[in-house]
């Protein structure tokens, strides 16, 4: 698998990447829907979050494994955006989870999909010189907050 990706990724890097990004979001959706199941009838969410991410950690871990060594040279600075990375992360599915355990998932869901808007702000903050963020870009994400919005007032009526 991983020869036919780098061969997709050599030629045709925005299509796979795309293609990456809904598998991610059918990743995130169908980890929400489970997850509101757990923290409903089950487990607390920091459990379930732990449980979760120590999951992926270990999948993770045998993908990864061969290139720990090239990793281990990082600059430092790498590392520590590395690991602040993994907290972020680590907070953000806590709480996801909490967020579940205490709202319906037709709300949390697209509140929580808001992450677009919030990427585009730091990009466009932190790295003007690597991602060029166009008015079109900042269009299509104002217009995902503004769905967000109808989604979570149109549950409440």
């Amino acid at each position: 698998m991983t020869n036919v990706l780098n061969k997709a990724i050599n030629e045709k890097p925005v299509t796979t990447g795309m293609l990456l990004a809904l598998m991610a979001a059918t990743a995130y959706g169908s980890s929400q829907f489970l997850a509101k199941q757990i923290v409903t009838e089950i487990a607390p969410p920091s459990v379930v979050a732990t449980v979760g991410l120590f999951s992926g950690f270990v999948v993770l871990m045998g993908l990864s494994i061969g290139n720990l060594p090239k990793d281990r040279k990082a600059p430092k600075k790498a590392v520590v955006f590395l690991i602040l990375s993994g907290i972020a992360s680590s907070a953000g599915v806590t709480f996801l989870y909490t967020a579940l355990e205490l709202a319906p998932v037709v709300i949390v869901a697209p509140v929580s999909s808001v992450t677009p808007l919030i990427s585009l702000s730091l990009a466009h903050i932190f790295l003007p010189k690597m991602e060029s963020i166009t008015a079109k870009t900042w269009v299509g994400a104002i217009l995902v907050v503004a769905g967000v919005s109808l989604i979570t007032i149109g549950s409440h009526i």
